[in-house]
């Protein structure tokens, strides 16, 4: 295979999505010479649908969780997901979709994505096609071939880069602060290609009491089949923070792909007595980042936090077409929406605590 292509992916295993991801309500297939990874949703979405493969999970229910202290607002964003339902949003195929926060592609991929998403349509009359995470300034030709495929661009959330491949010319205090907590305490990082089941068991629960009982269900709930198929068939490493009993206090999946670096998963000890844990994770990731000269996607959240040591933010879009059977009514309706979003920015989301 060409090298220009940069075929040096990792082959996935091939299991049932929901074996992975508990509240998927879709079945991911993977599909072309690239492998690209499709995720089609059932006909009946399950309570709590990740937003990963639902649309309505990421648009409605996430949203209208964080306004529950502005229950007017609340209500309309439900009200919203209502009109979404009745419209079929449900039946949403997303090409491209690695059951991940966010998907990266391959030249091979990028390319296939546009074909592929084209059949699919055809072949499924009556579901929406989607693509997540597009950046513009990253996925420029891609945008462009969507775009004239009839997809619609809606803003989707902001996204924090740490670009390591070239030198990082400006010292942020905070960022300083955090390593020099780091070297200065009795922690190790180290990167694992091999989990054991008791080191498997500990990242599940950590990944658990930050992503669903801090903050929301409808983020993957991950199977302990997934973090053990995922790093131990090689398609991901696994950071670990340990103490000097060699106890984990904080993981981080690591997912390299086409020169992109990214972070799946990730968990600290919130009861550990070690001050700043997070801190300190992030700081054992950025340093990995930085040895490995690479781009790190550092995806969405504690976005105060990811600026304050040099993140760089960009708005990521998810493109969007209307089934075939129903194209000509919801291609306007898409159209129309899609329009009225154009004026929003990064820095208009910034403004709301992304």
């Amino acid at each position: 295979m060409n090298d220009g292509l940069n075929r040096n992916m990792r082959i996935w295993p091939r299991v049932s999505l929901v074996t992975w991801m508990t509240n998927a309500s879709a079945e991911l297939i993977w599909v072309g010479d690239s492998a690209l990874p499709v995720s089609r949703a059932f006909a009946r979405r399950d309570k709590n649908a990740s937003y990963i493969t639902s649309p309505r999970s990421a648009w409605v229910d996430y949203l209208a969780a964080e306004l529950r202290d502005q229950p007017l607002a609340a209500i309309a964003i439900r009200s919203l997901g209502f009109v979404l339902y009745c419209l079929g949003i449900d039946r949403t195929i997303f090409v491209g979709n690695f059951p991940v926060s966010t998907s990266h592609w391959d030249r091979l991929q990028e390319c296939e994505i546009p074909r592929i998403s084209e059949t699919l349509s055809t072949d499924n009359p009556d579901y929406f096609i989607g693509v997540r995470n597009i950046l513009p300034h990253r996925h420029p030709g891609l945008a462009m071939a969507l775009k004239d495929a009839g997809f619609h661009a809606f803003p989707a959330r902001v996204i924090y880069e740490f670009d390591f491949t070239r030198a990082v010319e400006k010292k942020y205090s905070h960022m300083q602060k955090d390593l020099n907590l780091f070297s200065k305490s009795k922690l190790t990082s180290i990167v694992k290609s091999r989990l054991s089941k008791d080191e498997i068991g500990r990242i599940q629960s950590l990944y658990n009491k930050i992503y669903l009982q801090k903050h929301s269900l409808l983020n993957a709930q991950y199977s302990f089949e997934f973090f053990n198929d995922l790093v131990n068939a090689d398609v991901m490493q696994c950071l670990l923070v340990v103490n000097p009993q060699h106890d984990i206090l904080a993981f981080a999946l690591l997912f390299e792909q086409a020169g992109t670096l990214t972070i799946p998963a990730l968990g600290y000890d919130c009861d550990s007595e070690t001050v700043g844990t997070y801190r300190l994770l992030f700081a054992a990731i950025y340093t990995h980042a930085k040895e490995r000269g690479i781009l790190l996607n550092y995806s969405s959240g504690a976005g105060d936090f990811k600026r304050k040591r040099g993140g760089t933010p960009h708005l990521e879009y998810t493109y969007l077409r209307a089934p075939v059977r129903h194209s000509r009514f919801l291609n306007r309706l898409l159209q129309s929406m899609s329009i009225k979003l154009q004026s929003i920015q990064a820095e208009t989301l910034i403004s709301y605590g992304a």
